[in-house]
């Protein structure tokens, strides 16, 4: 497969099973990341394979796993037992783990076969994607960015205690590295104009995000000591001197207003105190935002509205006002307030993180159409605006969010883009999650183990600096975590075609996944389905195999392992449980997942000794009857290594004293 296959390869991954059933994990990711796939490769210990999949749709890996709003948390079906998986963390972790064993994947170099050629307009999330997924493509693209410096908000608004801007420039160089063209000092409208962009390229992407702070018409509004969020937030992030005193005042209560607050403590080292419309319960921000704020000693007053900057010279205070709704009976922005309730907070600065828009000064009359409120116009069907060859994506045109959500606009605009220029793109499909965990299985056979936490520096220590808060998780914390995925829509798949209805996946499954009527096996519930293997294990036609570790997959990962003899250890994913250190290793979701089939397979391989890792009796481990079924199998195939005289210790089961990763939590 070539490079420029890539693109086409990740938007139309086949999936096996019925009507394209995927994780809810992965249909609640806005770029339908192979959430499974990588956390299932950190569980193995393998953090640049993982990586490597991340890319597969994710142009900005490291970044979005330490600043995405993960949603795919939110449709975790682990969740539905104890607490979802650290998706977001686990994506940070192959990316650490890759970098930390030198092995970071080098970016591709696509040929720019197509000819055509494709103006961006910001460096943003949303323009990177677009020009990442352009170059696959085939199609030479420029991005042009006014900053000196690209990346767009992300480097100009978010701090490098949430994203240090090394990280950030590791991402845009893969991007840089695949041919992608960045020009960073360059505004569109003074340096260049918008008609110079259409004569020169075969079409332009508007992705200029929001990159202007909204005000409020306070009294008191120009005076000494209050500053707008973005301005703020540009000075702190180039090191410029910011002049703040000693009780600052953020108005606004979402994310930036969080981070806003948080430089702001970092440089004065006094008081802060965010002031919102809403109660706590209706902030816009993230309520982990929310957390991290509070824990570095922010005080949050909500249900407040300003309505005056107080002092005569500089700010003095601030005059507020009970805010009693602030959502009409619609759900839309209409806040009322109680005038007579009145009360001031004591303050020498104002910041205000109200909101932002986009600066489309550099749009000619001639242009792309405005609205009366001076947006775009624009078709999200097709993202274009109303001149043809000009499109848009991003926050400039679906509004603020998650930096995540405009990746996926920008790789949708890339595919529109390419497809006006003649070129056969296919689009993202639409996979379909599978449902709930069914009542019985979690509450009763997914066995609870506590989600591993994020290090965090401690509170006293990080409000003295800009350094990164979040310490990352580890390759054991990592491993651990990722071991708890229950492999939701990856487990047995089993074939019409071979199956003789004899009806002992059903005997012998521990969850009732298998289901059958008076003419025998009708299917296997997806749903229910926990990926343990111990059907495949049992049927006697061979009919059934499991989607993550495919009996394919496993014999060639035998066949290497076992390769110019030694020992070869079967094990499960969970670190800390090896029982032969010394042996190549065979790692598993659970060693139940192994036939006499696949035990022999490794000692006609090569394999001079074969060792396999069970759970104690008393220990069900990830999978209910996993470790009954790992040494019903060792027992089996001892028994016919000695019937064709051969020592039946060439296997041998070792029990695992100890899981570790089920025991605690770190952090």
């Amino acid at each position: 497969m070539n490079d420029n296959q890539t693109l086409t390869r990740s938007f139309s991954r086949p999936v096996t099973g019925d009507a394209n059933l995927r994780p809810p994990c992965e249909v609640a990711c806005p770029i339908h990341t192979d959430v499974q796939r990588y956390v299932q490769l950190v569980a193995e210990g393998k953090p640049a394979a993982a990586l490597a999949v991340v890319r597969e749709t994710n142009p900005l890996p490291q970044v979005i796993g330490r600043i995405c709003a993960h949603p795919c948390e939110e449709e975790c079906r682990r969740g539905q037992v104890d607490e979802p998986i650290a998706i977001c963390n686990l994506k940070r972790a192959a990316g650490d783990g890759a970098r930390d064993a030198g092995a970071v994947p080098a970016p591709p170099r696509p040929e720019f076969s197509s000819g055509r050629q494709v103006a961006i307009v910001g460096s943003g999330p949303s323009g990177l994607a677009a020009a990442h997924d352009l170059a696959l493509l085939g199609v030479k693209t420029v991005i042009f960015e006014q900053q000196p410096e690209p990346g767009g908000f992300l480097r100009t608004g978010i701090l490098n205690f949430r994203l240090p801007k090394y990280i950030l420039d590791e991402d845009i160089a893969y991007i840089a590295g695949m041919g992608v063209e960045i020009r960073t000092g360059v505004s569109i409208g003074r340096d260049l104009t918008f008609q110079e962009l259409e004569e020169e390229y075969d079409a332009i992407l508007i992705a200029v995000g929001l990159s202007l702070s909204r005000s409020i018409p306070l009294p008191g509004a120009d005076l000494p000591g209050v500053y707008l969020a973005v301005p703020f937030l540009e000075d702190v992030n180039a090191g410029r001197d910011v002049d703040l005193g000693e009780e600052i005042i953020v108005i606004g209560g979402g994310n930036v207003a969080i981070d806003v607050a948080r430089a702001a403590r970092r440089l004065s080292g006094g008081k802060v105190t965010m002031v919102c419309l809403e109660a706590d319960q209706e902030m816009p921000a993230h309520e982990w935002e929310i957390k991290d704020a509070r824990d570095e000693g922010i005080d949050i007053v909500s249900s407040q509205g300003p309505k005056a900057i107080l002092g005569d010279d500089r700010v003095e205070g601030l005059e507020v006002m009970k805010c009693e709704s602030v959502f009409d009976d619609r759900g839309r922005f209409a806040p009322t307030f109680c005038e007579t309730e009145l009360s001031t907070i004591r303050g020498d600065t104002v910041i205000i993180a109200i909101g932002q828009m986009s600066d489309l000064s550099f749009v000619p009359a001639n242009g792309p159409e405005l609205d009366q409120r001076g947006l775009l116009v624009f078709d999200r069907r097709r993202w274009a605006t109303t001149r043809p060859g000009i499109f848009a994506s991003g926050e400039v045109v679906t509004g603020p969010g998650a930096a995540v959500n405009a990746l996926a606009s920008g790789r949708r605009a890339a595919i529109s883009i390419a497809r006006y220029l003649g070129l056969d793109a296919e689009d993202y499909p639409e996979p379909e999650a599978i449902g709930e965990l069914p009542r019985r299985v979690r509450e009763e056979q997914v066995r609870q183990a506590p989600r591993r936490r994020m290090p965090t520096r401690p509170q006293d220590e990080r409000i003295g600096d800009f350094n990164e808060v979040e310490t990352g998780l580890g390759e054991v914390d990592a491993r651990c975590e990722a071991s708890r995925c229950l492999l939701c829509g990856s487990g047995a798949r089993y074939s019409q075609l071979k199956c003789v209805s004899c009806l002992t996946c059903v005997r012998v499954c521990p969850y009732g996944a298998p289901t059958a009527d008076k003419d025998g096996l009708m299917g296997i519930d997806a749903d229910v389905c926990q990926a343990c293997g111990i059907c495949f294990t049992q049927c006697p036609a061979k009919a059934i195999d499991l989607e993550v570790v495919s009996e394919q997959g496993l014999a060639a990962q035998i066949d290497e392992a076992a390769a110019g003899g030694g020992a070869l250890e079967f094990g499960c994913w969970y670190p800390q449980t090896r029982v032969a250190p010394e042996a190549r290793a065979v790692m598993l979701p659970c060693t139940g997942r192994l036939s006499v089939t696949m035990l022999l397979r490794a000692l006609e391989a090569g394999a001079e000794k074969v060792y396999v890792a069970v759970c104690s009796e008393d220990d069900d481990g990830h999978f209910v009857q996993g470790h009954r079924q790992t040494r019903a199998a060792v027992q089996e195939t001892r028994s016919i290594l000695e019937d064709i005289d051969l020592a039946p210790d060439l296997i041998e089961l070792k029990v695992v004293a100890e899981k570790k990763c089920l025991k605690g939590a770190a952090g």
